[in-house]
């Protein structure tokens, strides 16, 4: 990683939310870095990158099949960086919104419910019999809402 990467690694950092979120966002960033370094994109501060770079990106993105509200996660996640670098111009340009790039539509619903109590009870039965300390980070993440990886 050179120094554009550190530079927005250390961005993403600084932008905050949970662990996992900062984690993801600093995968990103490393993403949108190598994809600058395969292009030979010759930028070293987080300053000096332009709306096409953004634009190549997402495009490259969007042609390996990743799906639509992916890739507008990952557009907030670079936009959360941009500003957190003072760059707001850039992450605002009217080139880079959802629907400019063509990740509008996406539906946000659907992917992801809850299991239901029988489901749980039954789980935690097993957990239990096999492993106390799973047991007991089943029933933290689920009296407070974590994820699994924020309850270990």
């Amino acid at each position: 990683m050179g120094k554009l990467g550190g530079e927005m690694k250390a961005l993403a950092k600084h932008c905050g939310g949970s662990h996992k979120t900062v984690h993801d966002r600093i995968h990103i960033v490393q993403r949108f870095d190598h994809h600058l370094r395969a292009l030979n994109v010759h930028i070293q501060r987080v300053a000096q990158i332009k709306v096409r770079h953004i634009e190549s990106y997402i495009h490259e993105r969007l042609a390996q099949g990743i799906g639509k509200r992916t890739l507008q996660n990952e557009m907030a996640s670079l936009r959360a960086v941009l500003q957190q670098a003072g760059r707001k111009q850039v992450a605002e340009h009217e080139w880079l919104t959802n629907k400019s790039l063509g990740l509008s539509g996406a539906s946000r619903s659907g992917t992801r419910q809850a299991i239901t109590p029988e489901h749980y009870h039954h789980v935690l039965e097993t957990a239990r019999m096999k492993d106390p300390g799973l047991a007991a980070a089943l029933e933290l993440a689920r009296l407070m809402g974590l994820r699994s990886q924020e309850a270990v």
